[in-house]
């Protein structure tokens, strides 16, 4: 069986119509974020991030936990309560919010209709922390967050989103990642989740604690109950996404780790990057045998690096002269 894996699609439409037109597998996994800006025009979304940050700064001066969407319905429901200043904000930030939503959910229709068209194989989606919850989504049918499908005897179960606050995203509809620590106590949702559904295949958008989860700069940002998680238990397979500079491969005891890194290209605090990167995952029954890191460019796809999964430790087979990627940068040691 072969999975096509892409994460960090961030708008790349044309790419994801590229895709499913030029390859074939028996399951694609099209992973967060999904969506990147919230709307077509650069102007509109300057001044959503701007208004939406100034409310949170505005919060956090007043000690207030409440979201500004929360904050500005209460200031335009009583505007007798605060400034016109306020008010006027407040009234700004609802109207860009609900043009937001409207252009994202825009954007899921349209990705909907390009996987109803061309894709050959049943396609499922994980929306990331730039993606608004896909059950409000024309995706809905094929969002996996919380979720479980079986597919060929193997169990796939996913949890998407991020410990991270996103500007420019409708911060209200966004799927929330329900981890944090009170008392010394880590709660984390998404370990209770996969202890629960004990899957073969492990999808997550924000990877766990110390598997490609280094962010250059800051360090480790990973989940600790998904990594408790791990620790524990033994999937075929975990696909992971979200830091896009940690790109890799590794094998834990009988588990794959991936991250083949981000689809779509993205401008960020540590430069352009191109993306166009996606994994090919072969399976016989519930073991990876083999995955190799792919690149569309352009209008091709180039299959950059092979690597032999079977074995109990990881092994090239081969490296594309093309490739940009080292193998001995992609291929960790266990």
């Amino acid at each position: 069986m072969k999975i096509i894996y892409l994460t960090d699609i961030h708008d790349g439409l044309h790419g994801l119509k590229r895709i499913l037109q030029s390859t074939a597998a028996d399951l694609y996994l099209f992973s967060g974020d999904i969506i990147y800006k919230a709307f077509f025009s650069f102007d509109r979304i300057i001044d959503f991030c701007g208004v939406q940050e100034e409310l949170y700064y505005l919060l956090t001066e007043r000690k207030d936990d409440s979201t500004p969407f929360d904050f500005t319905t209460h200031a335009i429901r009583f505007p007798e309560k605060y400034s016109t200043a306020i008010v006027e904000k407040s009234q700004k930030y609802r109207d860009l919010y609900k043009l937001a939503a409207k252009t994202m959910k825009e954007k899921y229709e349209i990705i909907e209709k390009l996987i109803i068209k061309y894709a050959k194989s049943p396609v499922y989606c994980l929306p990331g922390n730039y993606d608004l919850d896909l059950q409000y989504t024309e995706l809905y049918q094929r969002e996996v967050h919380r979720k479980s499908f079986d597919f060929n005897n193997l169990k796939v179960s996913g949890y998407g989103g991020a410990p991270i606050w996103t500007s420019g995203i409708p911060e209200k509809l966004t799927v929330v990642f329900h981890e944090y620590t009170k008392n010394g106590k880590n709660y984390s949702e998404p370990e209770d989740f996969f202890r629960e559904e004990l899957p073969d295949i492990c999808w997550i958008h924000n990877p766990a604690y110390g598997y490609f989860d280094n962010i250059p700069g800051v360090g480790k940002c990973g989940s600790q109950g998904i990594r408790r998680y791990l620790d524990d238990e033994s999937p075929s397979l975990v696909v992971s996404g979200h830091v896009h500079e940690d790109q890799g491969i590794k094998k834990t005891r009988n588990t794959v780790f991936i991250n083949p890194s981000n689809f779509g290209a993205v401008d960020s605090l540590h430069g352009f990057q191109e993306g166009g990167y996606y994994a090919e995952i072969l399976m016989e029954g519930k073991k990876v045998v083999q995955s190799n890191l792919c690149q569309l460019r352009g209008e091709d796809w180039h299959t950059l690096i092979e690597v032999d999964c079977s074995e109990k430790e990881l092994k090239l087979i081969s490296q594309n002269p093309i490739s940009t990627v080292s193998s001995e940068d992609y291929i960790r040691g266990n």
